[in-house]
């Protein structure tokens, strides 16, 4: 009687068996509490956000001080004291200007009542449309906008109130992060299982892109404040550099930010001036500027310090605008190049560090040594 062969042993698995649905379903939960989260706390996450990227930017200056012998606590407060100067001067030139120009709108109110019974005028020769009528339409339309304007402006004042509150917790958060910074670096070196430094020279790659990005940004707003305002000064634009240093604060907005700083100079060129040619002139200046900026100016100031594809620009743009509104706007490129970082330096995470990151383009002469060892392997075959 012949015994049927034994059945071959199945290897006991050592690791746990990952069910394929199970662990999409984690992910999926995971990701829905992240988001959750990033929503309901974005004030508070915002304010850390900035308050850490202004104390990786003071962090150079705050050792330079300490190795000429001053003390932690005062090199720390002297970056912080400089960083609340420059803001209140930048708002005391804006405001400044804004009045300065806020006296002169009974003359622009003025000129555009001129203009509209000017295009009036023309409606009527052109279409057969009574100037009554017309006059009817603007009105209802004028009130319906008074109504809606008037909750416009109460979110307006609360979040000037609520920007000026967290632009004085700002310096305060800076100065503890700057005092507590051997702390936080004792900390992120013992948070690796192995202690091998891995989190600490992620940290560090995080700050030094923070420093860069936004030393970049200010610099970028610098010479597009220069160029916009001596554009405006050619045209013959009053209030020219107001107009100019407003468009490049605005250009901090990718991609939206240029045509909406636009939008004022294009309104004074059209109520001051006569001709059309000013307002087309306008439109030619920022045109130009921005062709300077992202040809010349971005690429050798900021470079590759956020290296994503447009395509990951654009869903980042619309993922944190959606996440945290206008705030969303300004942070989400340095956000998302900061994930990045982490995505590269995760194994598993790797593919999406690929994925938002720019196409290389390799050199011809590397494809042709590549190709060379597949020749001489196909030559000594034959």
């Amino acid at each position: 009687m012949q015994h049927a062969p034994p059945l071959p042993h199945e290897p006991v698995p050592t690791g746990p068996v990952r069910d394929p649905l199970l662990h999409y379903v984690l992910v999926l939960l995971a990701l829905i509490g992240s988001v959750t989260v990033l929503h309901y706390g974005r004030d508070l996450f915002v304010l850390l956000f900035i308050a850490g990227i202004f104390s990786f930017l003071l962090l150079p200056l705050c050792q330079g001080l300490q190795r000429r012998g001053w003390p932690l606590w005062l090199a720390a407060g002297t970056g912080c004291v400089l960083l609340v100067l420059m803001f209140f001067g930048l708002l005391y030139f804006l405001g400044s200007q804004y009045a300065h120009f806020g006296k002169d709108l009974p003359g622009l109110q003025a000129a555009l009542m001129h203009k509209i019974e000017l295009g009036q005028t023309y409606v009527e020769g052109r279409f057969n449309v009574a100037q009554a009528r017309q006059s009817e339409w603007v009105q209802d339309k004028l009130e319906a906008l008074i109504k809606s304007s008037g909750s416009v402006a109460v979110n307006v004042f609360s979040a000037t109130g609520a920007a000026f509150a967290t632009a004085l917790v700002i310096p305060i958060i800076t100065f503890f992060l700057l005092l507590m910074k051997g702390r936080f670096r004792e900390f992120f070196l013992r948070l690796a299982p192995d202690h091998d430094g891995t989190v600490l020279r992620l940290v560090e790659n995080i700050a030094g892109l923070s420093r860069q990005w936004l030393k970049g940004l200010i610099t970028v707003v610098f010479f597009l404040a220069v160029l916009d305002s001596i554009g405006f000064l050619v045209l013959g634009l009053e209030y020219a550099v107001l107009l100019g240093v407003t468009a490049a604060l605005l250009n901090v907005i990718p991609y939206l930010g240029p045509w909406l700083g636009a939008i004022v100079p294009l309104l004074i060129a059209l109520l001051t001036k006569d001709s059309m040619m000013y307002a087309l002139g306008v439109v030619g200046v920022i045109a130009t500027t921005q062709f300077i900026d992202n040809n010349f100016i971005t690429p050798k100031v900021v470079g590759s310090s956020v290296s994503l594809n447009p395509l990951a620009s654009m869903i980042a743009l619309l993922a944190w605008g959606t996440l945290w509104g206008f705030m969303g706007l300004l942070l989400a490129i340095p956000i998302t190049g900061m994930m990045k970082l982490v995505f590269d330096e995760i194994t598993p995470l790797k593919p999406w560090g690929f994925l938002l990151g720019e196409e290389k383009k390799w050199p011809k002469e590397k494809r042709f040594k590549l190709s060379l060892p597949v020749r001489r392997k196909k030559q000594q075959r034959k």
